[in-house]
């Protein structure tokens, strides 16, 4: 039996199941064991808020000497993180551009000058609210480059070194258009996605039995005031539930 076939991407012939009768259990076993992991996951989770909330009152994380990437860090919200980081004496990398293959470079200079990446901040994104009828597919495709595969590709260049130095912490930027629906389809859909990856990445952490080792961060900030046509188009509109019917030109999140 040949299984290989499950684990690649490529296009094959369609092989039709000989399975009878299976299925359904299957399905009904996966539904309870989803279930039953979301169940703890949010009790574990709120433990751990608590926990954390009395924890930090008495010992606040030491980030004194770790080396930070930053990806979008040079305005709005980014810049915002690097100065925080720079506050708690963190050494910082900072990366604009969304071309992977520049991160792979950086990667080099970084090892070159500190040595490693401790923490990484995948922060730059494109702010393009289109609805799915006005955009482009050069734009569409544009934004999954940017908001979704160079986030991707750019934590599986550095989760294989922190493994190795056996500790790290991958943080991702989504927004709350990650978490409600809204009707700028392809913004909203890439936003969802960065969502779903640090879902999955936490349990492909997990099943490698990594979880002492790295950690991982999802943020989900609200409308933040960082960008002036974005703020200026807002003002002006009658109520925040009918922004952006038509769209706005893409810019950079950071």
């Amino acid at each position: 039996m040949d299984v290989s076939r499950v684990f690649s991407s490529e296009t094959t012939n369609y092989i039709p199941s000989e399975a009878k009768g299976i299925t359904a259990w299957v399905r009904w076993r996966l539904i309870v064991i989803h279930f039953s992991m979301f169940s703890v996951s949010c009790i574990i989770g709120f433990l751990r808020t608590i926990c954390g909330i009395f924890h930090r009152r008495w010992k606040a994380k030491d980030l004194s000497g770790k080396v930070a990437l930053v990806t979008g860090g040079a305005n709005g919200l980014g810049r915002y993180i690097c100065l925080r980081l720079a506050y708690e004496q963190c050494k910082i990398a900072v990366w604009m551009l969304q071309i992977f293959e520049s991160i792979a470079s950086l990667r080099d200079e970084i090892h070159r000058d500190f040595g490693r990446v401790d923490i990484l901040i995948n922060n730059v994104g494109l702010i393009g609210l289109l609805t799915l009828m006005r955009a482009t597919q050069e734009q569409i495709e544009q934004m999954v480059a940017v908001n979704v595969t160079s986030v991707m590709l750019t934590t599986k260049l550095f989760l294989k070194d922190m493994v190795q130095q056996g500790e790290g912490h991958i943080v991702a930027i989504s927004s709350s258009f990650g978490l409600t629906p809204s009707s700028t389809t392809v913004y909203g859909t890439t936003l969802f996605a960065i969502r779903g990856f640090m879902a999955c990445l936490n349990q492909e952490i997990l099943i490698n039995n990594w979880e002492d080792k790295i950690k991982t961060t999802c943020a989900f900030p609200f409308y933040m005031a960082t960008r002036k046509e974005l703020t200026d188009y807002t003002e002006n509109l009658k109520s925040f539930g009918s922004a952006f019917p038509g769209g706005m030109q893409q810019e950079f999140r950071s």
